[in-house]
């Protein structure tokens, strides 16, 4: 099968030089000298790949991205933003925008042709997976243990290593992927005006995380931090947009895991407006140590700081010293050095307000 390439460079010796590589390696291939007219050719025919220049007249590289990220025909061709030396620096911006890779100019032929080869051959397995419809991904939401079966939804998967306290993303970054956790902590917090930080989640093993992105405003809509060391695989949320798109049971299934995780906020959001500074630390005790501990017995012992519970609880850091006072005589805690010990489950649980 021939694929067809769609080149958009406004230099006419660069274009025409990448067209005859493409062309006598059996490629299909259209050009155009501005974004404003391959924005138009890209609608009207049948593009496997898109190679873009950065900087052109009329419309640049990044209007031709978010065009065709905009429209439904076009939206999941892959993209290769072309660019020079010089303007390295704005890559960031490109593939944080969903671009799939870059070529630096000068390039040879065989580079060129590597990375569309790759592109390619990547892309239509991506759309092999849409075409078998959700078998290959029941587990994906339903008990996602294997973390192999995460790894095959997306070219891009590479996983990333943080050391506590190294942040995965910031609240209004461009959200690019949803992430799942593959060991460790991961806390989910906005900061205010006076820049006090709200945890709104804590994150475990086999959760998924970032997908407040999935919006219509594109961005995260908070911060996530380590709190201990971890490992995080990445899937592009094109990917899982198009994944969720192609099968409604599937799409079903992520609505449900969104509900589950929405309804636990809300009810933490009616505790911290209604309970007492000591209903709300012990509360913040609780809901850590069911991070760490699937069934919660007496003598559990998990690390948190006196600052994570003040972000959870909404309490003070100085309120939530004394009211760690009060637990720790009434024997229900010890705390210290940053790691608590549960004395007494059921106490702790059952205090009043």
């Amino acid at each position: 099968m021939n694929h067809t390439v769609l080149i958009i460079e406004d230099s006419d010796e660069i274009r025409e030089n990448m067209k005859e590589i493409l062309q006598l390696s059996n490629y299909g291939v259209h050009c155009a000298s501005n974004g404003k007219e391959g924005l138009e050719i890209a609608q009207k025919k049948d593009i496997d790949i898109v190679l873009c220049d950065v900087m052109m007249p009329e419309l640049d590289g990044y209007g031709v991205l978010r065009g065709l990220s905009n429209n439904p025909k076009t939206k999941n061709i892959p993209f290769i933003f072309v660019t020079a030396k010089s303007e390295k620096q704005d890559l960031r911006k490109g593939m944080d925008m969903g671009a799939d890779d870059y070529l630096t100019k000068p390039f040879s032929g065989n580079e060129l042709l590597s990375l569309i080869s790759a592109r390619l051959r990547k892309a239509g397995e991506m759309k092999e997976r849409v075409e078998k419809g959700p078998n290959e991904l029941n587990n994906f939401f339903g008990d996602p243990t294997s973390i192999t079966d995460l790894y095959k939804i997306s070219d891009k998967v590479v996983p990333k290593k943080l050391r506590k306290k190294d942040v995965l993303y910031s609240e209004g970054d461009f959200g690019k992927h949803i992430y799942f956790v593959v060991s460790g902590k991961i806390k989910a917090f906005r900061t205010n005006d006076q820049g006090k930080e709200y945890i709104t989640q804590v994150y475990r093993e086999k959760e998924f995380l970032g997908y407040s992105s999935l919006n219509d405003s594109s961005v995260y809509e908070e911060t996530a931090e380590a709190i201990e060391d971890s490992e995080v695989a990445s899937v592009l949320k094109r990917d899982f947009q198009t994944l969720l798109s192609s099968n409604d049971e599937l799409h079903a299934k992520f609505i449900k895991f969104l509900t589950s995780d929405l309804s636990e906020s809300n009810d933490k959001s009616i505790k911290l407006a209604y309970n007492s500074a000591r209903k709300r630390v012990a509360e913040a005790i609780v809901f850590v140590a069911k991070k760490y501990f699937d069934v919660l017995n007496d003598n559990v012992i998990f690390p948190i700081s006196r600052e994570d519970i003040s972000a959870i609880s909404g309490v003070s850091p100085e309120s939530v010293s004394r009211n760690l006072t009060d637990l720790r005589t009434e024997r229900l805690i010890e705390h210290h050095n940053g790691q608590i010990k549960i004395l007494n489950v059921k106490k702790l649980e059952g205090i009043k307000n």
